[in-house]
This record gives C-alpha cells, sequence and structure tokens, in this order.
C-alpha cells in the first residue's frame, strides 16, 4: 500500500532535480552483499519536505555520501537541505525461499543528494568528524547505537 504522502514524490517525476529538508534521526548500515561481508553507513531523514515545505516523504533513508559525511557526526533533530532527484523503485522481499511470500511493490526515493547544507544545528559544539574507511565509520556507528544494536541481534560489521 503506498503512502499518501510519498505520491508527492511520485508528482514531482524524475526529470529535475529539486531542493529538499528532513530532519536528522540517526545513522545505520546496510550490507552490499548476500553474505554480509561488506557494510556500508547510512542515514535516515525524518519529515522530508519539498522547497514549498510540503511533507513528500514521513521517512527516507540515504547512503552516507560525501556530503552528508562532510557535516560531520550530526545529532538527532538537526536539520538538513539538499538537492534530489526521485526515483521509483520496487520495494519488498525479492527472494525465492520457500514459505515467505514476495510482497513487491513500487515506491518512490530521493536519490543522488547534492549540495548538502547544515540548516539547524541543535548543539552549539562542532560536530566531531567520521573516521576515514567505510568499514571504520560502520563500526563507529554500531558503538553509538550498541544497545540497541545488541537487544534486536545484530552484531558489529567489521571485528
Amino acid at each position: 500500500m503506498q503512502s499518501n504522502i510519498r505520491t508527492q514524490l511520485k508528482k514531482k517525476g524524475s526529470q529535475c532535480r529539486y531542493r529538499y529538508t528532513g530532519t536528522f534521526e540517526k545513522y545505520g548500515f546496510k550490507y552490499t552483499d548476500r553474505r554480509r561481508n561488506h557494510a556500508i553507513p547510512t542515514l535516515l531523514l525524518l519529515n522530508v519536505k519539498d522547497e514549498k515545505g510540503i511533507e513528500v516523504a514521513e521517512h527516507l533513508w540515504f547512503n552516507l555520501t560525501k556530503g552528508f559525511e562532510a557535516l560531520g557526526i550530526l545529532q538527532t533533530g538537526d536539520i538538513l537541505s539538499f538537492n534530489g532527484r526521485v526515483k521509483q523503485y520496487t520495494k519488498g522481499y525479492q527472494g525465492f525461499r520457500p514459505g515467505i511470500r514476495q510482497t513487491l511493490q513500487k515506491d518512490y526515493k530521493i536519490e543522488r543528494p547534492t549540495k548538502v547544507k547544515l540548516e539547524k544545528c541543535i548543539c552549539q559544539t562542532p560536530h566531531q568528524l567520521f573516521l576515514k574507511e567505510n568499514w571504520q565509520k560502520c563500526n563507529q556507528i554500531y558503538e553509538k547505537y550498541e544497545d540497541d544494536y545488541r537487544r534486536r541481534g545484530i552484531f558489529k560489521p567489521y571485528l
């Protein structure tokens, strides 16, 4: 079932880049291979709005691109702005395991964020920087939210 909010993204189409704002919630990481050997850092933005202030997505996950990374380690509540392009994608389980239903549906996301800017910072001190390599960033993220990851049975991505 497609969210009414994401229909705003659908209306924009993928031909042009638009300016968006969103509220930083947290970092995460995702694995890029089936064996779960290679992880990349991600971040979650909430209440993503277009340049007119219309909410286009309740939440969106992004890869931690150089633009986001350059802002330093963000705090929950920081407000960011960026340019991006709308893209349709298929979400849901796409595997072939017996007993697991495929519930595929079309949805919309914002990709290729550029001109990332910190619009409002909730803290007065400068943001700490991420370490250089992706594996180090993923471990930094794990350590930041370690209690939550352990509760959910998620292991540190790189030992």
